[in-house]
């Protein structure tokens, strides 16, 4: 294969990303975690709750952000655009509820084998933990923007945006799309209580990294991405809540039958 062949099958070719760049905005982002919830500590909060882990989740986000900045700025254009492929376009609005779709899919593929490994039910993830105790407006919009916006936008960046692009340096489109989907679903391991959605974020892994290389940028990928963890943040938030609306309609529609029967 000639380095013409490489070249014009490259995700974001004008970055010269390495892993080990990769491996640094990563990092980064857990320091900040950790340096977030120390100050949150530190303030009398309780980094359990939704509003301290909505802060100490921003603290990795910048400190990931900023580390993915300097390299840019210093290793490549400087252009976080050109660089990791950050652009938001509008016409790129109906990735967020095809993302909801694609969650429910994945969702409807994945249970046999979840309810096989788990059959008392799986374990619930931290995030869900902490995102299920919001009770006030405040807390569940502090919740819903860390989770529908921050995760999608960082986690696009590194995963997409950087490690797509160098393992692509070296290998084919399609090893370099299931490579970056099996990093991108085993680093959630870091909570151990995530190993039943492994499955599912490996599919979604693909298909964001499909996305990525089809379109050249991750205007899509975060719009998808964004969609699946939006479908996510309203069936923890109000799940209880839509279930109970959904009875009293279909409770209406059968006393409505019944009275043309």
């Amino acid at each position: 294969m000639t380095s013409i062949d490489r070249q014009t099958r490259r995700f974001l070719p004008d970055a010269p990303w390495t892993l080990w760049d990769v491996a640094a905005a990563f990092g980064a982002g857990i320091l900040g975690a950790i340096v977030a919830g120390v100050l949150v500590a530190s303030f009398g909060a309780d980094p359990l709750s939704p509003i301290g882990f909505s802060l100490i989740f921003g603290g990795q986000v910048l400190a990931s952000f900023g580390v993915v900045w300097v390299i840019s700025r210093r290793k490549a254009t400087g252009s976080l655009a050109t660089d990791v492929g950050l652009v938001v376009r509008g016409r790129d609005w109906w990735g967020v509820p095809a993302g909801m779709g694609l969650q429910i899919a994945i969702a409807l593929i994945t249970a046999p084998l979840v309810f096989w490994l788990f059959p008392d039910g799986p374990p619930e993830q931290g995030v869900a933990e902490v995102a299920a105790q919001s009770e006030t407006i405040i807390e569940q919009l502090a919740v819903f923007v860390a989770v529908a916006v921050g995760a999608p936008l960082i986690e696009e960046v590194i995963f997409r945006g950087m490690l797509l692009s160098a393992l692509s340096r070296w290998m084919s489109k399609w090893l370099t799309i299931i490579v970056s989907a099996a990093v991108f679903a085993g680093v959630h391991l870091l909570d151990p209580n995530a190993i039943a959605v492994i499955p599912g974020l490996f599919l979604l892994g693909v298909a964001l990294a499909w996305a990525a290389t089809w379109k050249g940028d991750l205007s899509l990928p975060i719009a998808l991405h964004s969609g699946i963890n939006m479908l996510a943040a309203i069936s923890i938030l109000y799940g209880e809540e839509l279930l109970e609306w959904s009875d009293k309609q279909l409770d209406q529609i059968e006393g409505i039958i019944r009275l043309f029967t």
